[in-house]
């Protein structure tokens, strides 16, 4: 599967329930909501996010009962790729040395992490 531009963006709510997907690998919708900050979402707010999900391509369900158990489609790394290359292409013009540098003047970049990110880029040149 293309990542770059196949993958859809999830909205902050729908992102919040496949990250509780990812985590628990499956659920029903009351397991999901248990795992929801205070105050938990209603019962069909959730089933919503997960339609909404199931119509985007990243959920799938199976009949348990009279319920659904629903299962994540998209991993949470094919997810993370899509919308880190969509940032990279939208705001650094597709650099990754522009959003490096843009990460190194306006946020406190410890020299233990500078060094990891150096110790990564060698690794990946391997």
């Amino acid at each position: 599967m293309n990542t770059k531009n196949s993958i859809p963006e999830l909205t902050r709510g729908e992102e919040e329930i496949m990250q509780i997907l990812w985590q628990l690998g499956n659920g029903v919708v009351n397991e999901i909501i248990a795992r929801t900050e205070e105050p938990h979402p209603k019962y069909t707010t959730v089933a919503t996010f997960l339609k909404i999900l199931e119509n985007k391509g990243f959920v799938r369900h199976e009949a348990e009962g009279k319920s659904h158990r629903y299962y994540p489609v998209i991993s949470r790394e094919e997810y993370t790729r899509g919308v880190m290359s969509s940032m990279l292409t939208t705001y650094f013009d597709g650099s990754l040395a522009q959003l490096v540098s843009f990460f190194s003047q306006h946020e406190q970049i410890s020299t233990g992490e500078m060094e990891e990110i150096l110790k990564i880029m060698r690794q990946a040149k391997k």
